[in-house]
């Protein structure tokens, strides 16, 4: 699917701002013309006027730390989806159906980036996510952080989760605002380092730990040398820096759309999943 549309290359929140808002008829032709005739004006204008809505759904999940660019372009991606399944037949208008859409789109692109979770991607675990917060002020006592098993419970029947996997979702999300050197009480100069049992692994399993380490880092240089250039480039600051670089920053880099980038990224890391398999004779989840 081709974005590689001349918006891309301004400020999205700019272009949102000053985009018209189309009338039901207007709409409908320009959707129509873009199906029929694969006119790129026609989808420009749709894209142009439904920006502003591409741009309200990536601040409300800004939060999750990634950068607002990305969720837009995520967003707009979602609205293009919505237009090969819209059906004016039924006239109604776009907008609620490219909303749900758009913030399918943005999510699941959170799921897939964001380090803290690296869950499931099911409905179940999606809903789990993006709802617990939520559900935690309507049903928890709002004077306690964590809930209660009474709670969870009522969490996993509602969204039909396992319990276990509230409390672990519950835990990533929360849990890093405690500090281990905060006191366990007034009284004493315990911390909550002092609490913490000694489970260390021994030497032999460190020992262990480092040589799979060190294999699976063999395999994943192997890999990478299957990639073309511009691959290797976009994979290793994508993928291999601490602080990932963004897509508008590696198309301006290599004078590519964003779009372009995500592209071969997508393709690159199809590619370096198969090298892996292959090269190492192990299946997938010895890499996770």
């Amino acid at each position: 699917m081709n974005t590689n549309y001349q918006f891309f290359k301004s400020n999205l929140i700019d272009v949102a701002k000053k985009a018209a808002i189309l009338e039901k008829n207007e709409e409908f032709y320009l959707i129509d013309d873009w199906r029929n005739n694969r006119n790129p004006k026609s989808l420009q204008k749709i894209l142009n006027s439904y920006l502003r809505l591409a741009v309200s759904y990536a601040r409300k999940y800004s939060s999750y730390g990634l950068p607002t660019d990305d969720l837009i372009h995520e967003g707009v991606l979602g609205i293009m989806h919505s237009l090969d399944k819209f059906d004016t037949s039924k006239d109604f208008r776009l907008s609620t159906y490219a909303s749900w859409w758009i913030r399918a789109s943005i999510q699941d692109y959170i799921l897939k980036n964001w380090s803290v979770v690296r869950t499931g991607s099911t409905a179940s675990q999606k809903a789990l996510f993006f709802n617990l917060k939520k559900i935690k002020q309507q049903i928890n006592d709002v004077s306690r952080e964590f809930m209660g098993q009474n709670e969870i419970n009522k969490v996993s029947e509602m969204l039909r989760v396992k319990s276990i996997e509230v409390q672990n979702m519950e835990s990533r999300l929360t849990g890093g605002d405690l500090h281990l050197n905060q006191r366990v009480d007034a009284e004493n100069e315990n911390d909550l380092m002092d609490l913490l049992a000694d489970e260390r692994d021994n030497p032999e399993e460190i020992f262990e730990e480092l040589n799979d380490n060190q294999i699976k880092k063999n395999y994943i240089e192997s890999a990478i040398d299957t990639l073309n250039d511009r691959e290797k480039t976009i994979i290793k600051l994508r993928k291999l820096k601490e602080k990932s670089i963004t897509l508008d920053e590696l198309g301006k880099m290599l004078k590519i759309s964003k779009e372009r980038v995500r592209q071969i990224e997508t393709k690159a890391l199809a590619k370096l999943k198969k090298s892996l398999i292959e090269i190492s004779n192990q299946n997938k989840e010895f890499f996770v």
